[in-house]
């Protein structure tokens, strides 16, 4: 309060000053109609001016909450879509024939995810441990083969792509005559049957199956045909160069092959 005072006293002159010109601008704008007039344009315009800027806030902060219940009610909808839903039931391909026991099951599947393309590719589908998916089964499509389960989770699985450095896939003619089918990592479309005898005859167009032999796959699956052969001197066979049948790097469904005697055969081969 004292501070108050010693401001008013030491600045007596300055608040008289400010005062008498109110009090004059008062007298001025009342006493006179002409003054009365522009002080009362001139205090609407400014009043317009201020309401205007007001409303523009308004709109602005009332524009960010319509917006975000937008995002609420976007997100809210897309989250009711179809592709980002997980289908719990599953969808099962077999054959029964009374003649024969049925071996191999195909389970539908979606390619959710893959890694940027590499010398080592791999992807991931939506089924796993749930559905009966392990690792060692086998990944189709409806052209060809696309890789192999190495890892599995409850509800997804990650698989080896057979454009990957390390995947080895008994292949061969419809005569019996077999290799290993693996990927030098250059063109995604082209995979070599290596270590086939260089005596049996080979025609550019020949197809090119799986054996069943490493009861990943069932046998003549097709993988695709034979583009040319080179033979591999000092070795006693020859490699092909075949055409795959398939693209794996666009595959976006896929059905993984479980084979239903891989037990009884995984007992005999560990004897």
């Amino acid at each position: 309060m004292e501070r108050l005072l010693r401001l008013f006293y030491n600045n007596g002159s300055f608040f008289t000053f400010c005062f008498l010109q109110i009090v004059c601008l008062y007298l001025i704008v009342n006493r006179n109609s002409p003054q009365s007039e522009i002080a009362l344009e001139t205090w609407s315009v400014r009043t317009g001016t201020l309401k205007s800027a007001l409303t523009e806030v308004n709109q602005y902060v009332d524009l960010r909450e319509r917006e975000k219940i937008s995002k609420q009610e976007i997100a809210k909808l897309k989250s009711l879509l179809p592709f980002n839903r997980y289908p719990t039931m599953a969808e099962i391909e077999t054959y029964l024939d009374s003649t024969s026991a049925q071996r191999f099951s195909y389970l539908a599947a979606s390619v959710v995810n893959r890694t940027p393309y590499g010398p080592n590719n791999t992807f991931i589908i939506d089924r796993g441990a749930d559905f009966g998916v392990a690792p060692g089964q086998g990944v189709v499509d409806e052209d060809g083969l696309l890789g192999i389960i190495d890892q599995v989770t409850p509800r997804f699985a990650r698989a080896i792509s057979i454009l990957h450095g390390a995947a080895r896939i008994s292949a061969g003619l419809r005569d019996g005559t077999y290799g290993t089918l693996q990927w030098d990592g250059l063109d995604p479309r082209r995979m070599t049957v290596v270590n086939v005898p260089d005596y049996i005859t080979i025609t550019p167009g020949d197809s090119i199956y799986t054996t069943g032999y490493s009861n990943v796959f069932p046998t003549r699956q097709v993988i695709g045909t034979v583009e040319s052969t080179e033979v591999q001197t000092g070795t006693g066979s020859q490699s092909l160069t075949v055409v795959l049948n398939n693209d794996p790097l666009r595959a976006r469904h896929a059905f993984v092959v479980q084979d239903l005697f891989k037990e009884e055969l995984s007992q005999l081969q560990e004897r």
